[in-house]
């Protein structure tokens, strides 16, 4: 409760802009409404870009990142038709794993959108983490739907695995 208070009387106009806007997307990105319902997100092993999931734009999109962190230079990264991308993880190869909230499904992209590998899951996947002490195993969330309130009651969402041929990198 003290945290909450000491936050909500910041006077510093940009962080009040930042991160009191009712939009996230402007929030995350600093003004940027363009984005349409962002999800995962990954930092490049060199930190120089940062790739967002936009599950309602059915895209992977990139920012150069600055040292400081600030964005700019977006791009499209992939185009994902029938893919509502959420959770994503980078490999060492620059691909990057997207789980889709649309279906039983995790999909391995290059940039410029070419799917390299597809693995199966038991329901629509949520998200997905590189790991393990070499980074090859693939974990994957799945639930039958991603409302909330119903998946806490139904407790059937689960977490599936699978051995992958190129490692993680990158954060997180």
């Amino acid at each position: 409760m003290e945290l909450w208070r000491k936050i909500t009387t910041v006077e510093d106009p940009e962080w009040t802009r930042r991160y009191h806007d009712p939009d996230p997307a402007k929030r995350a990105f600093g003004g940027r409404a363009e984005l349409t319902l962002t999800d995962g997100t990954v930092i490049t092993e060199d930190g120089a870009s940062l790739i967002v999931a936009e599950s309602a734009g059915n895209r992977l999109t990139v920012f150069d990142r600055a040292g400081d962190g600030t964005l700019d230079n977006r791009r499209e990264w992939a185009a994902l038709d029938g893919i509502a991308p959420d959770g994503i993880c980078l490999c060492a190869d620059g691909s990057i794993w997207v789980s889709n909230a649309l279906a039983p499904e995790c999909v391995r992209v290059a940039e410029g959108g070419e799917i390299l590998e597809r693995v199966v899951t038991s329901q629509p996947c949520f998200a997905c983490m590189l790991g393990d002490e070499d980074r090859r195993t693939l974990y994957l969330v799945t639930a039958p739907e991603s409302h909330a309130a119903k998946a806490r009651a139904a407790r059937n969402g689960a977490i599936e695995q699978v051995r992958t041929v190129v490692p993680g990198t990158g954060l997180p």
